[in-house]
């Protein structure tokens, strides 16, 4: 296929073929987590980003812009993890390096290349090389020397593609953990397998997968109709979803003076769940309104539709959006919500600890950014604090606290479960501000010091030393610091490496699924006596991937 320039059709056949690579290669990249367990796996949390980034795309036929933006838009609110964030913010400098066109040549889907690690990058407050950034960065600045005007899709991107492996390779070099792992970097290896999938598409290459879910999202762009839920009887409660792209026109209106942010306070003032941007000459519309005809003679103002469509919403979504209203509670001045796995911690941190919500989700599967901003909605507050409990959420808790406007939200940056029990034990609920709020659960998760213990699921260094797949390892974070074959002695050998445990005064040790009680009791009996002056709290957790959750005072 050689291709010089791209079209949007072209442009979303490989994006899908992009994405059905990853989808192939995920196990390979879930298996070089360095950290011993399942937490959120990279290649997951890709492979769900990118998922939602396709299912954004109404027309697959669009300008290349409209498909960009819209892809980069839904990796936005469906980022998973802190892998998914960083792609979705490379898909997002990639497209807005393709504002105001229509087609793509070689060249601009070079300069795209290059908007979208810059735009990855300035997403860093604390970037680490070896990562999926630098293999983003050097894989098209070591490409650009060797572009030559004749180059053609297939001939650019097997350079690139090149140049991305020898990048990947290179990662141990650069990050320390993954040499001592011997792996290369899990993002680095998904951004190669995406490209690898583009490449794939050019060279004919079949990439066969059998994905229910993509076949799913295919098949709900063109859902059946429910007649049933509009009859004779019905009256118009929830109005038309409307939605267009509109293209402006100099026969119509000066575009060089056209003020999107007037045409946005037009179609704000006449519906709602407005969504609404402007990309070169195309401005994408999706309106909420019973009176669609004034939205339409307005938008016509300025240009005409080059793809339009009007539904009643109580044919397709009449009952989520009843559930919706009935679940959004009544407007509040402070609302804070916590994300966390296990049955036992959830009712502790909602029923005994004052979360106004808890999101289920966490290690093994990463809220997305839509999922924290539906949470956002439901609490319905002024202001409202996030404590997202897992480190590899915080990039995700961070950009849906950027995209939220309805509310002032604080991220509490909690890594654990630990942090997360430490920081809601400081909220009086008292408070007058979210500030004071946001401050006093701050407070609180800086109080403790997380600690774990857990069963290897594979072999393990721990320092000099390698810890056999199934022992059970004792860590503080991500460092492992012992280990042993059974659990109460791996926890025991870890509270000795404590420093100044003796003189610690309170500890809590909230235990997962596969510990018995009688075993957790046995536990706590063999720290009472090794350290009389420390008051152990026991709490049953029920959470499925780390056995013993443990902060100290």
């Amino acid at each position: 296929m050689n291709l010089k320039k791209i079209n949007g059709s072209t442009f979303s056949a490989m994006l899908e073929n992009g994405y059905k690579n990853l989808l192939a290669h995920l196990q390979i990249i879930n298996d070089l987590n360095v950290f011993p367990v399942p937490d959120g796996d990279t290649g997951t949390n890709m492979k769900l980003t990118y998922q939602n980034g396709l299912k954004t795309i109404t027309d697959d036929d669009a300008p290349i812009d409209i498909i960009t933006d819209e892809f980069a838009r839904g990796m936005l609110f469906g980022a998973r993890g802190n892998s998914g964030v960083l792609t979705s913010q490379y898909f997002r400098g990639f497209a807005d390096a393709c504002k105001g066109k229509k087609e793509l040549t070689v060249d601009g889907f070079a300069k795209a290349m290059i908007s979208a690690y810059k735009n990855a990058y300035s997403a860093c407050a604390d970037v680490a090389e070896g990562t999926i950034l630098t293999v983003a960065r050097e894989s098209i600045e070591n490409t650009i020397p060797s572009i030559r005007e004749e180059d053609t899709f297939d001939s650019f991107l097997t350079k690139v593609v090149s140049m991305m492996r020898i990048s990947l390779d290179n990662t141990p070099n650069l990050l320390s953990v993954l040499k001592e792992n011997g792996v290369v970097d899990s993002g680095g290896k998904g951004l190669l397998t995406i490209y690898e999938g583009y490449l794939s598409f050019f060279t004919g290459k079949d990439i066969t997968v059998d994905d229910e879910d993509l076949k799913k999202d295919k098949a709900e762009k063109t859902p059946s109709i429910d007649f049933s839920a509009f009859n004779e009887n019905s009256s118009l409660d929830y109005g038309y979803c409307t939605e267009f792209l509109l293209q402006l026109l100099h026969s119509k209106t000066d575009i060089s003076k056209f003020n999107i942010d007037e045409f946005i306070a037009f179609m704000q003032e006449h519906g709602n769940s407005l969504v609404c941007f402007q990309t070169g000459t195309i401005v994408k519309v999706h309106v909420h309104t019973k009176k669609p005809y004034e939205v339409i003679e307005y938008a016509q103002r300025f240009g005409e539709f080059i793809t339009f469509k009007m539904e009643n919403m109580a044919l397709q979504h009449n009952s989520l959006i009843k559930e919706e209203e009935k679940r959004q509670q009544e407007r509040k001045k402070i609302a804070v919500i916590t994300i966390a796995q296990g049955d036992g911690i959830i009712d502790l941190f909602q029923n005994q600890l004052r979360a106004d919500l808890v999101i289920n989700g966490g290690t093994t599967m990463n809220t997305s950014v839509s999922e924290m901003i539906d949470a956002f909605k439901y609490v319905n507050a002024d202001e409202i604090i996030l404590l997202p409990n897992e480190t590899n959420m915080l990039k995700a808790a961070q950009q849906a606290a950027e995209l939220y406007k309805d509310s002032k939200v604080y991220v509490v940056n909690t890594h654990n479960i630990q942090e997360g029990f430490a920081a809601l034990n400081m909220y009086m609920g008292t408070e007058a501000t979210g500030q004071e709020v946001y401050e006093a659960l701050k407070a609180g998760a800086e109080s403790v010091t997380p600690y774990i213990v857990f069963k290897s699921g594979k072999d393990a260094k721990v320092g000099s030393l390698t810890a056999p797949k199934g022992s059970y390892v004792g860590s503080k974070g991500k460092k492992l610091i012992t280990f042993a074959p059974r659990r109460t002695a791996a926890t025991l050998r870890l509270f000795e490496k404590i420093e100044g445990i003796k003189e610690k005064e309170v500890c809590f040790i909230i235990y997962g699924q596969t510990v018995l009680e009688d075993a957790a009791e046995e536990l706590i009996s063999a720290l009472n006596e090794m350290y009389p002056n420390l008051e152990v709290a026991l709490i049953n957790g029920k959470q499925d991937v780390y056995d013993l959750l443990i902060g100290i005072y």
